[in-house]
């Protein structure tokens, strides 16, 4: 699972080493001024928006990639019956939305204490 981090002004999205290959991305970094809000999803799917347009899916298992939707694009790393955060973003973020399952959806969601904006 996804591991959330904040390194200097930047929010740090770093995917488990299996989630990088089948994503092709090791890291994701959004400027914390650009964080909208961090909420945990009510269940694992309710996150996924929009056609695929680079993913992986693992039956049982995982949806992993980007999907594109009329807002931009979406990070996707979730796993079924796992907690999901969501972390919405605008401006100059690389992702409209990045969703991603974790261990702790509370620690994760607490680790930007201003994201309520």
């Amino acid at each position: 699972m996804a591991r959330l981090l904040i390194n200097g002004d930047d929010l740090v999205v770093r995917p488990s080493w299996w989630e990088k290959i089948a994503t092709g991305h090791r890291q994701i970094r959004v400027p914390l001024s650009a964080v909208a809000r961090v909420e945990e999803a009510s269940a694992w799917w309710r996150p996924l928006r929009g056609e695929p347009k680079r993913t992986s899916y693992v039956p049982g298992m995982a949806h992993l990639g980007v999907w594109r939707h009329e807002d931009g694009q979406d990070f996707v790393a979730v796993h079924p019956w796992k907690p999901v955060v969501v972390v919405e973003t605008y401006g100059k973020a690389p992702f409209a939305r990045i969703a991603v399952s974790v261990r702790d959806a509370q620690a994760a969601k607490n680790l930007v204490p201003d994201h309520g904006r």
